[in-house]
């Protein structure tokens, strides 16, 4: 219930938000599955707010250290 209140205000403040809930699960997660799932989305959501953040700063950087060159 906490979850859903919390999806429904991000989203109602226009921010990105994704809420997954997994069937038969409560507070933790038991199924074999379910745990896969969990980790497949926290990997997607580090891709998405870390790793391309991180190729934005390299490219940044080496645009900067090409321009010293010059």
């Amino acid at each position: 219930m906490q979850s859903e209140r919390m999806y429904a205000a991000l989203k109602g403040l226009g921010k990105e938000a994704r809420l997954v809930m997994l069937p038969y699960e409560a507070h933790g997660y038991r199924a074999r599955k379910s745990l896969l799932h969990v980790l497949w989305e926290q990997e997607q959501w580090l891709d998405k707010y870390l790793l391309l953040d991180k190729e934005a700063d390299t490219e940044t950087t080496e645009t900067v250290a090409d321009e010293n060159v010059n």
